[in-house]
């Protein structure tokens, strides 16, 4: 495209192209104005523009600073009749890619420069093209690392909670050989304390040593007992029942002691909540067991929040649902405490048998264990989340439509 008002020189420049050009023979257009040059880039794709300094009402630099504005690349070389340095200047920092004088204007001097802008201009494409593949490449790299990252922790969440599972069966097939082994020689043990005290009452001391080995043979019963539930195993009662419900029912029981003790229960139920298949006494269990440890750790008063919700699945793949779209759905119960909190070294050990940080007289280590196998019975997950200074949350998620069938469950013990 060659943009000039004078017909002589617009011939003189075309005749220059057509020597200069032959292999093959370019196509030329001619504008006389900028409105005419700008109409004319709007239906047909150039290689290159030719521009004369002077427009008649406008210029060349004015002519290339309405194209740079639009976005538009087309290499220009700017003609001039005039010598001057300051105009060669302005029309490169105005976005020209080349500058020549009329007065030395010849065929070698024009193809020369229309060569190499065009060759400027291809290398520029070149460029931004291979700019643009490496931005691509780099963000397709960043979400591939990250979606690596997450397949990773998923990957260690499922060796953590088959690590778990592992245990908690271990523990089962334990119990089961050794408890009846224990209970035989505490029932003799029992029966002759029970005797020594029917037989000694007037020895008061006697009696009393032997009031505490009565409490520490119930406690050795209690635990035992734990146990031996544990490892049972019984068919389900599966029904569809409403998690707000379930909550609100075990909440009323403790909720006021807990005011007593300075707690705030806050309530965060969302509204019809889909109705997942429970074994609503087990779901019950659970929601004691979590309840207490709170109440535990908030000895100086605090903040209970219990909040549901459905969510989208981080963990879909734990689930069995009856599509992959309602795979990706879950019910979602966070009980969220503001107690001392549990430390980092102690989070990945909350769920295993026999672990526990209360004193000897408060807990065995067995209760979260057990929530944890119901909860992976009802195909969910139980996590817990803390800094170790500012509070406690549990999370349990739930799928929801899921084709469960009958199985069986621990049976229900007591919050220890």
């Amino acid at each position: 495209m060659i943009v000039d008002d004078d017909d002589d020189d617009a011939f003189l420049i075309e005749e220059l192209i057509q020597e200069g050009l032959t292999h093959p023979s370019p196509t030329l257009n001619r504008a006389k104005s900028q409105k005419e040059a700008l109409q004319m880039l709007e239906t047909t794709s150039y290689d290159i523009g030719i521009c004369d300094y002077r427009l008649g009402e406008g210029d060349g630099i004015g002519l290339l600073r309405t194209l740079r504005s639009k976005n538009i690349t087309l290499p220009i070389i700017v003609l001039t009749g005039q010598g001057d340095q300051e105009i060669a200047v302005e029309a490169m920092k105005s976005g020209a890619t080349d500058y020549l004088t009329k007065g030395k204007l010849n065929c070698e001097a024009l193809t020369k420069s229309i060569t190499h802008a065009i060759q400027l201009h291809q290398e520029a494409e070149r460029r931004i093209h291979t700019e643009e593949m490496l931005k691509k490449s780099h963000q397709e790299l960043t979400v591939a690392h990250k979606e690596l990252q997450e397949s990773l922790n998923k990957l260690t969440t499922a060796k953590n909670q088959i690590l778990r599972s592992e245990k908690l069966a271990g523990v089962g097939r334990l119990a089961a050989g050794v408890c009846h082994e224990i209970l035989n020689p505490l029932n003799i043990i029992s029966g002759y304390s029970q005797t020594l005290q029917m037989e000694r009452q007037d020895d008061l001391a006697l009696q009393e040593d032997l009031g505490s080995i009565s409490e520490e043979i119930h406690r050795i019963e209690k635990i035992v007992s734990g146990l031996l539930k544990f490892s049972r195993k019984r068919d389900v009662d599966l029904k569809h029942a409403g998690i707000n419900e379930e909550l609100e029912s075990v909440l009323s029981i403790v909720e006021g002691e807990m005011g007593i003790e300075g707690i705030e229960v806050v309530r965060e139920f969302a509204p019809d909540l889909p109705k997942p298949l429970l074994d609503t006494d087990r779901m019950r269990q659970v929601f004691l067991n979590i309840i207490n440890n709170a109440k535990y750790a908030m000895q100086d008063g605090g903040k209970l929040t219990v909040r549901t919700q459905t969510v989208d699945s981080e963990n879909s793949s734990h689930f069995t649902g009856s599509t992959p779209e309602e795979m990706k759905k879950t019910l979602k119960i966070s009980f969220i405490d503001t107690g001392s909190g549990i430390k980092k070294e102690h989070l990945d050990q909350i769920f295993d048998p026999f672990f526990t940080t209360k004193p000897e007289d408060k807990g065995t280590g067995l209760g979260l264990s057990v929530c944890y196998s119901i909860i992976e019975k009802h195909s969910g997950t139980l996590e817990a989340e803390s800094d170790g200074a500012n509070g406690t949350t549990f999370v349990i998620e739930l799928p929801l439509n899921q084709k469960q069938e009958k199985e069986d469950f621990s049976p229900q013990l007591n919050p220890l």
